[in-house]
């Protein structure tokens, strides 16, 4: 059919008429004048304004007015653009709102960088409401999108006068009162004093209580019975360990993985961030602090390694393959975890429905745009494998930020560059970046005081192991009789297996061991001079300074050079000559080849001996990725950049500062859903215009002010949360009021508690603590998932990334590293499996079992049900629960008793172990309640 547009008369430039192209595609679509004459309303609401909300308002809405055109209520679509009506009821042939979506040419809206054309049922469905006489309802103007709740600076207004005493004592309890009093709401009952107790232990520090706390709180009547537990708990060490989970969730921290030792994403050793996270949590620093040094720490504390291990928040991101998606995942993730915005939204076209340009992805983006990260060494270890710090620094200030056109990384706008900046719709003024001079230790961290003595000593090292060698050789060849007797008994293997046998061979050897020493002796003079260049670079001494050392440091550098390849030369002529080698054609091919391999490098060291020029032995090598894709040997000692953009503590002061509407909110709403079970803003990550004002907005931004206000202390708020009696409202619903469940069965206003699943790790966690094998240990590198069954500290230090993850942790939705701004939670049969049938469920059954029959001795069933009940669930079992055990230990010690051979002692321990299985797969156990 598209042939057909040949024949048809064309313009200059050779394009149809609008007209006539108008008719056409009114034509195609099955749409010809009166074709909808007897059709049935479209509903404006139901079918026009969602097509325009998604294709038009982002552009034509209250956040843009292009081409002075507002398309969100039909006034406005009446009132037309500059260039006249785009809609005329009844006439769509002459609506150039219906040929502008309908166009396929240059002029099609929305453009086609802007998003995908309508499809044909939605230009039917335009075309049929114009012709109907584009009938809606009368609508207000939508407000200005400055004017967001969210947008706003947060404020404490009065705190309500509760009309209930019992809800006077908190200010939380007062707002919460409030909204029950306004909707007539019937709260439940507080719950009971145990189940406040587990409730108590599990949001503050992730552990159950011990038997014996449990008595003695329900012993305690007095009136701060309940404030001391939760200021212990406050400070436990667990605490840290507990609210840094879920602020490793929040803020998506992974430890390194890649392609054997090749690191694709985040850092080694990136567990340093992870107790940074825990340390400052548990010593309350303000969380506005905590910002600035996970965005900025290098330019706040450039020596400070304790300040510098923040910044894993953005080492973190480290992707090898792709420039672009790491910067990506920066802006992405720093905008929802601060400030609870969806800036990746923007990064193709400005945002569809907040009021965040392309051009604030991009500034946003130019903020990171320097950035890179590095592994800087730690006193004690020279090989940064093994040990390091991993943090952030500003490497390429010159590199300039272009708009990617339609996202395309191979499409940048180099036609202007982007300068830094921050949303505008949330400044009234610009950011400015000032840069921050270093200090050399920053620079050129390998001239740190610790950097020399610890090669030094790793030098000391290797020259006592090169004389115990030769030593041993030495020892052979003055005793070769005795090795020759106990060398005829052995078979042939055995003496391949046991070294040099001939004089010759442990001539050979001495000669090796004299070479390596003699190599390592030389090591101690190549890394002071080494060292000494490093320093003068540093302090910024002459060129011809420099030069001097750096050529006196090649010297002594090619000549330890040259005598450690002259050992290994001699140490691969022994391996050719031996008996092994001899013995194996295989064996002795690969002596060759490492024999010829050494031989070029000893050619090599010779060359460079002879003229050893200016290159001399660096401090810390380590493999690295380089341009981006591959893997090579380079240089980690620096020196890097010697000033710093200042572009990143910009910006993180500018979050952090108490003027940023968006920051506190966002973190006390992060903050309340781990208490309470269910946010006041339901989307985390997103306060933008998609979210209303929550229904308890006065709550939320009386406690964003509370929390800066009292210099933004989390232990603070979970004071003010964990005390009210909000937070200690009843879980259960059978006995809640018919008619508040219908006027609220969403809980928008708090009348209960929610009830919700224990996290993967505290799962793990709890476990192990109730059989006393919790290991307390805090801090350090993470461990291998594969010991989660035989290793006994908490879970937070095991592996956590996408390769290898932990099995039974996994089962309980772990949290992804992608995106778990909020755990999800799932039910699946694997679950019930894992408590029933893994090797640690088993295991802790039997050791809580054991604990109690060390405790409580010989004693009835009824005393070991009840402790074991409360040990377990932290509850008291009900007359029929107490029955059921009963029965229950009763026909498996039956069971047992029939086996041949089996005692009381033990039929009795294995049915009470069975016991404690079975609770530890109860569904309270795993439930916070």
């Amino acid at each position: 059919m598209w042939r057909l547009f040949e024949f048809f008369d064309r313009d200059a430039a050779g394009r149809l008429s609008p007209q006539l192209l108008m008719a056409i595609m009114l034509c195609l679509c099955g749409a010809g004048t009166g074709s909808y004459a007897g059709a049935e309303p479209i509903d404006y609401r139901a079918k026009i304004k969602p097509i325009l909300a998604a294709k038009c308002y982002s552009c034509h809405g209250a956040l843009k007015q292009e081409g002075e055109l507002r398309l969100d209520t039909r006034a406005l679509l009446l009132a037309g653009s500059g260039s006249g009506a785009v809609v005329v009821p009844g006439d769509p042939a002459n609506s150039p709102l219906l040929h502008r979506v309908s166009s396929m040419g240059d002029d099609r809206m929305p453009p086609v960088d802007e998003g995908a054309p309508l499809t044909e049922a939605e230009r039917a469905a335009v075309r049929q409401w114009i012709e109907q006489g584009a009938v809606a309802p009368d609508e207000p103007t939508p407000p200005d999108p400055r004017e967001h709740w969210a947008f706003r600076p947060p404020v404490r207004r009065t705190v309500p006068t509760a009309v209930d005493a019992a809800w006077s004592d908190n200010p939380i309890d007062a707002w919460i009162a409030k909204g029950h009093q306004e909707h007539q709401l019937q709260p439940v009952a507080i719950a009971d004093k145990s189940i406040l107790l587990r409730r108590l232990y599990a949001d503050l520090i992730g552990l159950p209580p011990t038997l014996a706390e449990l008595k003695d709180f329900l012993a305690d009547d007095s009136s701060h019975a309940y404030a001391r537990v939760v200021d212990r708990l406050l400070e436990h060490p667990a605490y840290g360990e507990r609210w840094g989970r879920h602020w490793m969730d929040v803020w998506r921290y992974t430890d390194w993985y890649g392609l054997g030792t090749q690191v694709r994403y985040s850092q080694k050793h990136i567990w340093r961030w992870r107790d940074w996270i825990m340390e400052s949590l548990s010593e309350d620093k303000p969380y506005n602090q905590m910002i600035v040094e996970m965005l900025a720490g290098d330019e706040l504390a450039p020596t400070d390694p304790n300040v510098l291990r923040a910044t894993g928040f953005l080492a973190r991101n480290y992707f090898i393959f792709n420039r672009t998606t790491w910067l990506d995942n920066t802006v992405e993730h720093t905008s929802k975890a601060f400030l609870g915005l969806t800036m990746n939204c923007a990064k193709c076209h400005d945002h569809k429905y907040d009021p965040l340009s392309q051009v604030d992805y991009y500034r946003l983006r130019a903020v990171f745009e320097p950035h890179q990260v590095r592994l800087d060494p730690v006193p004690g270890e020279t090989d940064l494998d093994k040990n390091g710090l991993p943090r952030a620094f500003d490497n390429d200030p010159d590199t300039p930020t272009y708009i990617l056109v339609r996202g395309d990384e191979k499409n940048p706008d180099t036609s202007r560059a982007i300068s830094m900046g921050a949303p505008a719709v949330l400044t009234t003024q610009p950011i400015v970046a000032q840069p921050v001079p270093l200090p050399p230790e920053s620079y050129h961290p390998a001239t740190q005081a610790f950097a020399l003595t610890d090669h030094q000593a790793k030098a000391e090292r290797q020259i006592a192991e090169a004389r115990d060698a030769l030593r041993q050789a030495q020892t052979s060849l003055v005793a070769p009789a005795a090795e020759a007797t106990a060398s005829a008994s052995e078979a042939p293997s055995e003496k391949a297996a046991a070294g040099p046998t001939s004089e010759a061979e442990r001539r050979g050897a001495i000669e090796v061991a004299q070479k390596s020493l003699a190599a390592a002796e030389l090591y101690p003079a190549a890394l002071v001079a080494g060292h000494a260049v490093e320093v003068a670079k540093a302090r910024e001494l002459s060129a011809e300074d420099v030069s001097r050392l750096a050529r006196l440091a090649a010297i002594a550098s090619s000549r330890h050079a040259f005598t450690r390849a002259d050992a290994d030369l001699a140490r691969a002529d022994l391996a050719v000559g031996t008996t092994q080698a001899k013995a194996d054609a295989g064996a002795k091919m690969t002596a060759d080849k490492a024999r010829a391999d050494a031989f070029e490098k000893w050619m090599t060291a010779r060359a460079t001996l002879e003229d050893p020029g200016e290159t001399y032995e660096a401090l810390y090598v380590t493999r690295r990725a380089a341009n981006g894709m591959i893997d090579e040997e380079t240089p980690r000692h620096g020196p890097y950049a010697k000033v710093s953009t200042g572009r990143r503590m910009a910006l993180a002061r500018w979050i952090a500062a108490r003027e940023n509407p968006l920051t506190a909110r966002v973190a006390v709403n992060q903050i309340w859903m781990r208490h309470f079970g269910q946010p006041l803003v339901e989307a985390v990550t997103d306060f933008g215009l998609r979210s209303p004002a929550p229904p308890q907005q006065a709550l939320l931004d009386w406690l964003a002010v509370e929390f800066m206000d009292h210099n933004w202390s989390m232990k603070h708020l979970h004071r003010l949360m964990v005390h009210s009696r909000a937070y200690k409202l009843h879980s259960t619903l059978r006995l809640a009021d018919e008619a508040t469940r219908a006027a609220d069965p969403k809980n928008d206003y708090y009348w209960h508690r929610h009830p919700r699943r224990m996290e993967s790790q505290m799962v793990r966690d709890t476990m192990i603590a109730l059989a006393g094998l919790l290991d307390p240990a805090i801090g350090g590198p993470d461990i291998e998932t594969k010991l989660e069954s035989t290793t006994y500290r908490r879970t937070m230090y095991f592996s956590h990334k996408n390769e290898g993850r932990a099995p039974f942790t996994y089962m309980f939705d772990d949290a992804d590293i992608l995106d778990c701004y909020r755990r999800r939670e799932s039910i699946v049969p694997q679950q019930a499996l894992a408590l029933a049938n893994s090797k640690l469920s088993l295991t802790v059954a039997e050791k809580i079992a054991a604990r109690l029959r060390q405790e409580m001795g010989d004693s009835d069933n009824d005393a070991f049900i009840v402790a074991a009940f409360e040990t377990v669930l932290v509850s008291q079992p009900s007359d029929e629960e107490l029955q059921a055990c009963r029965d229950a230990l009763q026909q498996t010690e039956t069971l047992l008793k029939s086996a041949q051979g089996a005692n009381l002692e033990t039929v009795r321990d294995r049915a009470r172990k069975n016991l404690i299985h079975s609770l530890l797969n109860h569904n309270d156990f795993i439930t916070i309640r």
